[in-house]
């Protein structure tokens, strides 16, 4: 299955907002387990039928981790963040028929571990097609030819970043409340992903870096990598 450092050729599905985390109800349609420790990221099933599905993560390691479902292009469908050894938290993603991989991030750092699965039936919402797309750079601490002009309530973006730093680079979208509604995973020095974002709702949207500068020990919002649009009515 391909890895998350793609070609702007990556076919324009839709990510679906990030998934919120576990303390509420869940209208999922299947429930499977994913287990993660410092070493490994183990899938309780590699098949699912299409529609909701509950991922419950839990953390056996040591150390602080996350959960992310990616579809075969490299877009993120939903991740749970800040989950502590020996807890557990949720991901719910609705999902159409596909190949995926779940990976497991083992002190929310680096690539983590992938675990590959595949979604088969009829079930799920099918991803729209973008309204636009917005192409831009990722080069250490800023991102250059970020055109975020005109976005409406209602729009999907299809955003397009090249990393042209020398350093991993993410573009995470944070909505009016501050909380994720898409992004752009990590890509590596000289690489290039995307993500579609659905922006419901007029506003000031964030959007930012939060990898961690080895050098500095900072995160990239710190060394200037963030900054805010508006959505209007």
């Amino acid at each position: 299955m391909s890895r998350r450092v793609l070609t702007l050729a990556a076919s324009l599905l839709l990510l679906v907002p990030v998934a919120a985390c576990t303390d509420k109800s869940s209208s999922a349609d299947t429930t499977t387990s994913v287990t993660g420790t410092d070493d490994s990221c183990k899938l309780a099933k590699d098949s699912l039928p299409a529609g909701g599905i509950d991922f419950d993560f839990r953390n056996d390691g040591s150390k602080v981790s996350e959960l992310y479902v990616f579809r075969e292009n490299g877009d993120i469908v939903g991740e749970v963040e800040n989950v502590a050894p020996g807890t557990s938290r949720t991901l719910t993603a609705d999902l159409v028929a596909g190949q995926y991989e779940v990976v497991c991030k083992p002190g929310q750092k680096g690539d983590g571990i992938a675990a590959d699965f595949t979604v088969t039936g009829e079930g799920g919402n099918a991803p729209v097609a973008p309204d636009r797309t917005i192409t831009f750079d990722a080069v250490d601490f800023s991102y250059e030819d970020l055109d975020l002009k005109e976005v409406a309530p209602g729009d999907t973006i299809r955003f397009e970043m090249a990393n042209s730093g020398k350093q991993p680079h993410e573009f995470e979208v944070l909505d009016p409340q501050a909380v994720a509604i898409g992004e752009v995973a990590a890509v590596d020095a000289g690489g290039s992903g995307g993500a579609n974002v659905t922006f419901e709702e007029p506003g000031t949207y964030t959007y930012q870096c939060i990898l961690v500068d080895e050098k500095t020990g900072k995160k990239h919002t710190m060394l200037g990598m963030t900054g805010t649009f508006e959505v209007a009515a």
